[in-house]
């Protein structure tokens, strides 16, 4: 039967409309514990392990809590919602590492044509961060976190290679991204099939490009006292979840507690609260926080303020909300209570399906992290040491948020809705090279191809006469092509890639 969306469209796919993006069920999460289509139950390569999500009713171990107990819909200790993204207790700061090395042996076994092994050879220990760490190479759309080129270069590892994906329990997956020469976990001969989760144990071993491989690791950080570890000063796990707490900095502070919106009058208090969101579960040092808060004006009684700004939050949000760690202080909850975080985790599913041919779901996914900005972020910090600098941060990710957008709405078929949304976008940031080349686009399948040609025109006069800048060779072939109305350009159903 064909999944049909609440407006009425024939979807291809089940989850997200294909046509419009709009939510039809549940949404497939890169459905965790999918094998080969076709062969359900069928051995995964290396021994992966499809992960698969806890039986209702089952006994285990709550992920926020830690309370052992029987684990439905909803924790019976501290309520939190089983199952749902980003939820590794606080306490526990798991340490994932890879590292990363030319393999002569997985180079010998896939003999890759005309690619000879590196003479010079290189390794890296890098420290698996954040949602998602991304492995590839540089290219104009940005540097991975694990970046294959410059010192590490493999000439056969593509732009977008693979993701490394946080698990809800804290481990990692692995998720090839439709790589040219495929991605190999351990000792099997055949690559994991693209666009499916699989899940990472300590131990394995991914094999990338033409002589690559990444062995996952998990630290120890109790042997391993200097790594910089923050531990609590007392165990948290009796806390619950705060799931009444809820702050948003995409815009003017907002803070609710219990439903409740309340305020926070004072300034520096709600520069404190900025801070420690930013970083919530992680410690921040209160030589940090002086420094955020004063810079180099810090007056003697500093520390004395300081403490004084807390014992303040705290009474707006609770006695058990800000936690005391050696020389620091701790936001306590999952990063989800954080608007930011919250932004951050769809604008990235977001990309990651649309790089992985699922524009519609990617549509939806985007638009619901961009509703999430109320105004310019994090105004009491902008006069901050070191606060313009997350400002820039964030106005950077929601740039590239509003253009994978525009590029699933254009892989949907949206070119004349999207044309105003773009004008207005090239007029707000000019030097943006990525949506002029969306808006020429969207111009020339509008019919509209003179338009187009003179949208490269005001782009290459705003670098010119402005910066002294050329635009680049891909925006110029681009106009090329669309002056000689390359037939490739033109926008056809098949484009959506949903399947």
């Amino acid at each position: 039967m064909t999944p049909t969306c609440p407006d009425g469209h024939a979807s291809e796919t089940a989850d997200y409309c294909s046509i419009c993006g709009k939510t039809i069920g549940e949404p497939d999460r890169l459905s965790a514990g999918r094998g080969v289509k076709g062969q359900r139950g069928a051995k995964t390569p290396g021994g992966a392990r499809p992960a698969a999500g806890a039986p209702s009713g089952s006994v285990g171990t709550c992920p926020n809590c830690g309370s052992t107990t029987e684990t439905g819909p909803k924790c019976a200790k501290c309520g939190h919602a089983v199952g749902t993204s980003d939820s590794v207790a606080v306490w526990e700061e798991e340490v994932w590492e890879v590292v990363v090395r030319p393999d002569r042996e997985h180079y010998e076994m896939i003999d890759p044509e005309g690619m000879e092994f590196p003479e010079t050879v290189y390794s890296r220990r890098i420290t698996l961060v954040g949602d998602y760490v991304r492995i590839g190479r540089r290219s104009r759309d940005g540097k991975p976190e694990i970046d294959l080129s410059g010192t590490l270069e493999d000439v056969g590892v593509s732009r977008h290679h693979a993701l490394l994906m946080r698990q809800p329990d804290g481990t990692w997956a692995l998720v090839d991204q439709g790589s040219a020469n495929g991605t190999y976990l351990n000792t099997e001969r055949e690559p994991i099939p693209p666009n499916v989760r699989f899940p990472l144990q300590a131990g394995d071993r991914i094999h990338v490009g033409a002589w690559t491989t990444l062995t996952v690791e998990q630290v120890d950080v109790s042997v391993s006292p200097s790594r910089e570890v923050s531990v609590p000063s007392k165990d948290t796990r009796g806390v619950g979840r705060p799931h009444q707490l809820e702050i948003c900095l995409l815009g003017p502070l907002r803070v609710t507690v219990a439903g409740n919106e309340v305020t926070v009058g004072s300034p520096k208090v709600r520069a404190v609260l900025a801070v420690l969101a930013l970083r919530i579960g992680r410690a921040v040092s209160t030589g940090q926080l002086e420094w955020m808060l004063w810079g180099d004006r810090e007056p003697a009684t500093a520390h004395n303020a300081l403490q004084n700004h807390i014992v303040a939050l705290r009474r707006l949000l609770g006695p058990e909300s800000i936690e005391t760690t050696p020389q620091s202080y701790r936001l306590v909850g999952p990063k989800d209570m954080v608007d930011t975080f919250r932004f951050e985790r769809r604008a990235g599913r977001g990309h990651d399906l649309l790089l992985s041919g699922h524009p519609g779901a990617a549509v939806a996914e985007l638009r619901l992290a961009l509703e999430l900005w109320r105004g310019d972020p994090l105004p009491d910090l902008v006069d901050s040491p070191d606060g313009a600098g997350e400002v820039a941060g964030l106005l950077e990710r929601r740039a590239g948020a509003e253009e994978d957008l525009f590029e699933g709405r254009l892989q949907l078929g949206d070119h004349e809705g999207v044309v105003p949304d773009l004008t207005a976008a090239v007029d707000e940031e000019p030097l943006r090279e990525r949506r002029w080349a969306q808006l020429m686009l969207a111009l020339y399948r509008c019919r509209r191809q003179p338009e187009a040609m003179q949208a490269f025109q005001r782009f290459r006069k705003v670098l010119g006469e402005e910066h002294g800048l050329e635009p680049s060779p891909e925006i110029v072939a681009l106009e090329r092509a669309i002056v000689l109305d390359k037939a490739d350009l033109r926008w056809t159903p098949d484009e959506r890639g949903e399947g």
